[in-house]
Parts: structure tokens; sequence; C-alpha cells
């Protein structure tokens, strides 16, 4: 077991590193910053000397050189466009990203959990196919779609929450919905299925006929040995969910680093993009970390794939 996560460990810094050069060379492949960045009919020579100042006059092997050397020691570089540090644009918006992504995993958590564990208690009634139903429309509807659905319903039409910005709690309230819908409806897909594959089991028959209350039978044995499946789409989730953080952050414009990372790409701000991108790897290759070893805590016969 230990062999296998350190395996997989090493993968995941091997992932870190090829994320690294193909978003460094892959945003030189995407167009010139200058042409970006500079006024037109700027004068050749002050062209000349912006280009030099940002850098972009190096040999692009010697720019990458100086990029790995500069991440090694913490420095993400100098945006293009703003001109100061990567990490303090970061650290300004991902307090708000943050602020979402707690929304959004509480939300689907505390109400993910009870309305699976209700579709399998429910199985074959009027409840259990409803609570399925939400959640296949939670599932199939794309973040965009449902952002604007809500934007006009609620902000347009009954004027009840705002459709932008991030200067209050309740303007995260319709971004986390829409980015934890798509979550919502797995976990309570994997809860309602793990549940029915063990409350059918022995051992819950056993702590029946020992004669314990059904809410223990239930909460406690089934369950804890149902969380495992369940934990494992929760860890897949949360990586989904930073890229969904990207379209929904740009909907709604909660100036949160989704948003940041979309008018990086569109500026041609190469420092800013490329270390979005590599925030958002290491969120995702984390994630599948952290389930391989919850995997392992809860169940230490689960053997973890060593791909």
């Amino acid at each position: 077991m230990l062999d296998q996560l350190a395996r997989r460990t090493l993968g995941a810094i091997a992932t870190l590193g090829v994320v690294i050069v193909a978003v460094f060379f892959a945003t030189r492949l995407s167009g010139n910053a200058a042409d970006y960045l500079l006024p037109p009919g700027i004068d050749a020579n002050t062209r000349a000397l912006m280009i030099t100042q940002m850098g972009l006059d190096q040999p692009l092997m010697l720019q990458f050189w100086h990029y790995v050397q500069g991440l090694f020691s913490g420095d993400m570089g100098i945006s293009l466009f703003e001109r100061r540090p990567v990490l303090d644009i970061y650290s300004e918006r991902l307090p708000n990203t943050l602020m979402l992504f707690a929304y959004a995993l509480g939300l689907s958590v505390a109400l993910g959990l009870p309305l699976g564990l209700a579709a399998a208690l429910n199985r074959g009634n009027a409840l259990g196919a409803a609570i399925m139903s939400v959640a296949f429309v939670g599932y199939a509807t794309p973040n965009f779609v449902l952002a604007i659905i809500m934007i006009l319903v609620f902000s347009f039409n009954l004027h009840w929450l705002p459709s932008s910005g991030s200067m209050s709690p309740i303007h995260f309230l319709m971004p986390a919905i829409v980015l934890a819908a798509p979550m919502l409806a797995e976990i309570i897909r994997f809860t309602r299925n793990a549940m029915l594959d063990v409350l059918g089991q022995d051992y819950l028959r056993t702590a029946r006929a020992k004669g314990l209350p059904e809410h223990l039978v239930v909460g406690k044995h089934a369950l804890r040995n149902a969380a495992i499946p369940v934990v494992t789409i929760l860890g897949l989730q949360v990586a989904g969910m930073v890229a969904r953080v990207v379209i929904v952050e740009s909907v709604f414009a909660t100036k949160g680093i989704g948003d940041l990372v979309v008018f990086a790409a569109i500026g041609r701000d190469y420092p800013v993009l490329q270390f979005g991108v590599i925030l958002i790897a290491m969120i995702v290759v984390t994630s599948s970390l952290v389930v391989d070893y919850a995997y392992a805590a809860l169940d230490p016969r689960v053997k973890v794939a060593a791909s």
C-alpha cells in the first residue's frame, strides 16, 4: 500500500512538471503579448524597449529557464498588464474563490448525503424518484446554462439576488448553487447506490436482530461502509469543481482566480495565466492524492491503483 501511494505521489509530481512545461510553451504559441499590451501606432524604439522590459526579447529556452528558477524561489513573475507581482494579484483574488468553494462544497455535502440516503431508503416510491430526477437535471444541465437561467429568474425578474459582484456573502449564493449542482447530483447518486449495496448485507440483518434501532443500523453501520465510494466521488468532483469555477466566476464576475485566468488568457498575460493553470493543476492533483490516502485510511484492504 505504501509503495503504491509513494508511486502515486511521484506520479503527481511528474504530472505537475509536465503541466509547467506545457503551459509555458503553449502560452507562447497563443500569440505575442506585445501585440495585445502595447498601443497601436507605437514607434519601433519604444516598442523594442517595452519588449525588453517585459523580458520577451530573450530566447525562449532562456525565458523558460528563468521561469523555472523563479518557481523554485517563490517568484511567480510580474504581470505584463498590471506590472505587479503575480502572487500579489492572486492573493487579492484567492479569498473570493475560497469563499465560493466553501459555499459550494458545504452545500453539496450538506444536501447530497441526506438526499442520497433518503433516495435509497425510499427506492421505488415517489420521493425517491423525485430526488433522483432532480439529481439528473442538476448533473445534465451545463453550468453556463444554469447560471443564465438563475440570473434571468432571480436577478432580472424577481430581483431577489445580485447577478454579479463579491461585496457580500449573498453575492456568492447563486454562483455557489451553480458550481455545486453537478457535485450535488453525483453525491446523491453515489450515496444512493452505495447505500443500496450495503442495506441488504448480512451484518445489517444481524444488527437488527440484536435489537439495534433502525437509525443506528443505517447511520452507524450502513452509512460508514458506504462512505468509501462517496469519498472517491467527492474528491473527483472537487477536482472537477476547480475546472468549472473558471466558467462560473466569469459569468457572475465574482473577482476570483477563475475570471482572472480568463482575462489573462485573452490578454496574453503570460505570467498570470501560467500560475493560474499551475495552481489549478496543483489542486486537481492534490485532490486525487487525498482520495487515495482517504481510501487507505477508511479501508486498508483497498489497493490503490498505481496508474
